[in-house]
């Protein structure tokens, strides 16, 4: 998942809040069009991002990448 794609998932949560992206901007302190090229190359901080986040009740977490352990339970580690 990319920084576009969280932007991307952070707008549709606020539309679904009936949040216009230009109040989102807004409450994160940032302008609307900053937000609008966000959605294809991000280069906000992380602190906007988490802020962004925050204001539709979402939060940023890290999560272990335990590929290996996917494929075991997939039956996919050692194709036949």
């Amino acid at each position: 998942m990319t920084e576009s794609d969280i932007i991307n998932e952070i707008i549709e949560m606020a539309k679904t809040q009936n949040i216009s992206q230009g109040e989102l901007a807004a409450r994160a302190g940032i302008r609307q069009e900053t937000l609008s090229r966000a959605k294809k190359n991000s280069n906000l901080s992380f602190k906007t991002v988490e802020q962004l986040a925050k204001i539709v009740g979402l939060q940023l977490k890290l999560i272990a990448d335990n590929s290996v352990a996917d494929k075991v339970q997939e039956g996919t580690l050692f194709p036949s």
